[in-house]
């Protein structure tokens, strides 16, 4: 084993099959002095039980196990499954599980997300196979969700199928070394880790094969004209704001190159994070002055925000707003945000942003909202709900 995951291991848990065999030892002091017990699918070469299934197999062993013993379990996964109750899920956090190994069944369309992303938000790991199956298949959705979103799918089985793919933040800026995971080889040891280390540390841990290093813990924040950027860094901005997949790219460069001020973050040498204040398209500022009635020429708009997954949750959006904002001088700022995005919804409020009207856009399909800071807003800026 080397140097560098030893800084992060332990032991084995025992890993099993047969939840009802272990119940009857459980007053062994081999099996109650266990850092924990991986739990794998009881059938061999086919589908995994639903995650449903496998805690209802627990449940006597859950209610004699010792309080400090944690678990982790195998539970297939389908598009066809929703969120599990709350209540329910943070029962079994409390009781230890700290890791489901999902397995994607084979005709797996579409990962079910907000089952993931609550699975993730209770600081519970997610570890995905992907089916050999796969391997004839063009890289599609399933495996895109799964390389850009790693603080959801915090680890995944693909090598076996030999897919050229890589996660589109990677393509704009490689971080350096692999994530600490890929060290462990299985998920009783991946178990043992996060018996010792919370989903979001481990998750931020990567090696270079001797040494291991915690992304977030030295980010520089920098904000410059773009015509000051350091030589190659427009370019990663350009990549970044395409990765995040939420824009339309036929404007970003030539809007990037006449921004009023580009605020970007670095760590290890890479840009993490980016966001931008720049001079609104006249036809824009036509368009929403019709449906809203607010003229923004003149203004400033933030946008082209894109932080690289594994540095969210860090305050690296929130720094990077509040430093343009501060920084906007004769200008007033406004951004425009999808009603239906929460996340950036939570930073602008976080950092004195109000939201001073609402409209439909035609051009989107979706609802917007007009965002300013709380101190440039104007008596007549008035929320209202109109079409565009």
């Amino acid at each position: 084993m080397s140097s560098c995951i030893e800084q992060i291991y332990t032991r084995d848990p025992f890993a099993c099959k047969d939840p009802d065999a272990l119940f009857r030892h459980l007053d062994q002091q081999e099996y109650r002095d266990a850092a924990g017990f991986f739990f794998q699918a009881a059938a061999s070469g086919g589908p995994a039980p639903d995650v449903l299934s496998c805690m209802a197999r627990l449940s006597r062993w859950l209610a004699e196990k010792p309080v400090s013993m944690v678990f982790g379990i195998t539970a297939g996964l389908d598009s066809s499954q929703k969120p599990v109750g709350k209540n329910q899920l943070a029962g079994w956090r409390e009781n230890g599980l700290k890791l489901i190994h999902w397995q994607c069944a084979p005709h797996l369309a579409k990962i079910p997300d907000q089952l993931l992303w609550q699975v993730s938000r209770l600081g519970i790991w997610n570890h995905v196979t992907v089916p050999a199956s796969f391997a004839d298949r063009p890289v599609g959705p399933v495996v895109k969700f799964i390389m850009d979103n790693p603080h959801i799918v915090h680890s995944y089985d693909i090598s076996e199928n030999d897919m050229p793919v890589a996660s589109a933040y990677d393509m704009a800026a490689p971080l350096p070394g692999r994530p600490a995971w890929e060290l462990l080889g299985n998920s009783a040891r991946l178990l043992a880790c996060l018996a010792r280390f919370p989903v979001d540390h481990l998750i931020r841990l990567r090696h270079n094969g001797t040494d291991l290093l915690t992304l977030g813990r030295d980010i520089a924040y920098y904000f410059t004209p773009p015509a000051d950027l350091p030589k190659g860094y427009l370019d990663t901005v350009c990549a970044m704001v395409a990765a995040g997949g939420s824009v339309d790219l036929a404007h970003v460069r030539s809007n990037l190159e006449k921004a009023y001020l580009i605020g970007y973050a670095v760590e290890n040498g890479v840009l993490v994070g980016n966001s931008c204040l720049k001079h609104p398209r006249k036809a824009l500022t036509d368009r929403l002055k019709t449906a809203t009635g607010v003229d923004f020429s003149g203004f400033v708009e933030r946008g082209y925000t894109s932080v690289r997954p594994e540095y969210r949750a860090l305050g690296v959006g929130r720094k990077l707003l509040e430093g343009l904002t501060g920084r906007a001088g004769k200008y007033r700022v406004f951004s425009i945000i999808d009603e239906d995005n929460l996340a950036t919804q939570k930073i602008a409020l976080q950092n004195n942003t109000r939201k001073i009207t609402t409209y439909f856009s035609e051009k989107a399909g979706k609802h917007m909202g007009i965002w300013m800071p709380a101190h440039m807003i104007s008596p007549l800026e008035t929320p209202k709900d109109t079409s565009l």
